[in-house]
């Protein structure tokens, strides 16, 4: 099971992202940082990732949601604690959490759907994850 979903959760999430040796060829032209909402008990933990540098994520910034809304993220996504632990569990697809409402994204999802041929990165990281790192 994944522990609480915490700052420290996220950074080392991310950590892991960047030792995975495709991400490189994942990152390859990508353009726009990413904004999180992880709406939680005990509040809401906002994180805002900047787009990849030399094909690696820089270490996400933890701000207000107020200061993820002034950010203007290319791609933002916002779920429950609950949705996000489903979906890194692998007890819930993406795409039905995005249609059942759980899972709310916004941005142009045609740079993310291209690179389904880097699917592996997601399992090996996921895996990963689940495993405690």
């Amino acid at each position: 099971m994944v522990p609480l979903l915490t700052e420290a959760f996220v950074a080392h999430a991310i950590a892991l992202l960047n030792e995975d040796p495709g991400l490189p060829a994942a990152a390859t032209g990508w353009t726009g940082d990413f904004g999180v909402t992880i709406e939680r008990s005990t509040g809401a933990l906002c994180v805002l990732c900047a787009a990849p540098v030399a094909g690696r994520f820089p270490p996400p910034r933890f701000v207000s949601p107020a200061e993820l809304a002034d950010a203007r993220v290319a791609y933002e996504a916002r779920a429950d604690e609950a949705t996000f632990r489903a979906l890194i569990d692998g007890g819930l697809d993406p795409i039905a959490a995005i249609v059942q409402k759980r899972l709310w994204v916004r941005g142009d999802l045609q740079p993310i759907i291209a690179r389904l041929n880097h699917r592996g990165l997601a399992e090996r990281w996921l895996t990963r994850l689940r495993q405690g790192g």
